[in-house]
């Protein structure tokens, strides 16, 4: 590496730290060029996430509604969720939509608690699960939607929320729209159910928000895919039939929503179907949830990646085009600390046509962490979430960059043979998280 070791104009240690970094002699040709196409793909993907965005400023509409139709079945899967799984039961009751037409099935799987009888407590049916080797959401979602389908239920989608959720009053009016129009996989907005508890569960809401303004109902405005998000998805019984579930890994949503884009099945996003999630309320917490999410992301980008990129250019698919570009997503990230730490060694004059030096001088990394300053804001108002959530701003991008040494680490890092459950203490009605966003506006 000593192509790679600077020479510094003072020999102490603090000149090391502090003083210009230089490299003498300049790189290599092909070291230049490997960075200079590095930087390339950074800029273009960065602009990809700034021009998607753009698309978020409006809420595309169904064309009209339908009467209700559809048959669902509401399924839950849940591993000792006793203390909140009730509460979901309730909501789900309380749906304005036809008591005849759906019914709500809870996996208990490998509990060691009182969520079987919570939940049958609460009116819902039970399938009993027991499999200590193959743990896990997806296994849970797979087994339930085969016992299902074996007792020749005649449902027309599925439904799957999260033990912890709450769910909006309309939720199966605006998905039954979706299924009678021909959609075969829809995915609701995920609000969050406590964005006033903490300031990690605040700066989380937030993050929560952007995303679905500004990432999923953007790339539904542009006729793009969306991608399914584990909590308030709707898939076609159909479409399970034909293709099965099969997507065991940390994130099985992303994993089932390429194995049917694939085949041809994109996934749309229903911005007015709404269900509230628990969001973590300490650091720690969030930083073992997301890691974990992490790895599921990256294992699901090595499966599909290339798969998808290939069949896009290939055949001309914009769709699959952007699904490598959403599956790139934790690389992107990685890239970016990669190419600043670069950028700290070898200085711009080094470089042939050094991108990231003129985007530096432009004022151009000042506008985007403005922009994405910004963003939190207009989502919260736009889609009224509580405004006093917006006092935890400064800490926001506290949360948003720690995504980095995450991505690393959970890329990276030591891997967990199997899934881990992220516990849910915050109990609460409808009607009580109804109320506390009146008083909290």
């Amino acid at each position: 590496m000593r192509l790679l070791r600077p020479v510094l104009a003072d020999s102490t240690w603090l000149g090391m730290v502090l003083g210009p970094p230089r490299i003498y002699p300049p790189l290599p040709w092909v070291c230049i060029g490997l960075l200079e196409a590095m930087e390339w793909i950074f800029v273009l993907y960065t602009l990809y996430t700034l021009a998607i965005p753009m698309a978020g400023l409006w809420t595309r509409r169904l064309p009209e509604s339908v009467p209700p139709w559809s048959r669902f079945a509401i399924v839950i899967p849940a591993h000792n969720e006793e203390r909140v799984v009730a509460q979901l039961i309730a909501s789900c009751r309380a749906l304005h939509y036809p008591q005849e037409l759906f019914d709500i099935y809870v996996v208990a799987d490998n509990c060691e608690d009182g969520t079987a009888q919570a939940a049958l407590a609460a009116g819902a049916q039970v399938i009993r699960r027991e499999n200590r080797h193959e743990r896990g959401k997806g296994y849970a979602l797979d087994y339930a939607f085969r016992i299902i389908h074996a007792e020749q239920r005649a449902y027309d989608a599925f439904v799957v929320f999260d033990a912890d959720n709450l769910v909006h009053p309309e939720f199966l009016s605006v998905m039954n729209n979706h299924v009678c129009r021909g959609d075969q996989i829809i995915q609701g907005r995920m609000d969050a159910k406590n964005p006033m508890d903490t300031w990690v569960s605040g700066t989380f809401g937030m993050s929560v928000w952007v995303s679905n303004r500004f990432w999923f109902l953007a790339k539904y405005n542009l006729g793009f895919s969306s991608v399914l998000g584990g909590t308030g998805m709707c898939v076609s019984s159909s479409l399970i039939r034909e293709i099965g579930w099969g997507a065991t890994s940390f994130t099985e949503d992303i994993e089932f929503t390429m194995k049917a884009l694939l085949r041809g099945v994109k996934t749309v996003w229903a911005h007015n179907a709404i269900c509230y999630d628990e969001k973590v309320q300490t650091f720690a917490a969030s930083w073992k949830q997301r890691k974990r999410w992490v790895q599921g992301q990256v294992d699901v980008a090595r499966m599909y990646i290339g798969t998808m990129l290939w069949r896009g250019l290939v055949e001309g698919n914009p769709l699959f085009i952007e699904a490598a570009f959403q599956l790139f997503n934790p690389f992107f990230l990685m890239l970016g600390t990669f190419l600043m730490v670069c950028s700290y060694f070898i200085p711009g004059e080094f470089l042939i046509d050094p991108i990231l030096h003129h985007l530096a001088t432009s004022g151009f990394w000042i506008l985007l962490a403005a922009v994405e300053y910004a963003m939190p804001v207009a989502a919260t108002l736009i889609d009224r979430g509580p405004w006093r959530t917006l006092l935890y701003l400064p800490l926001y991008p506290v949360f948003v960059n720690s995504w980095i040494p995450l991505t690393w680490i959970g890329a990276f890092g030591p891997r967990p043979k199997h899934w881990t459950h992220t516990e849910h203490t915050r109990a609460m009605a409808y009607s009580e998280l109804v109320a506390l966003r009146a008083e909290r506006r």
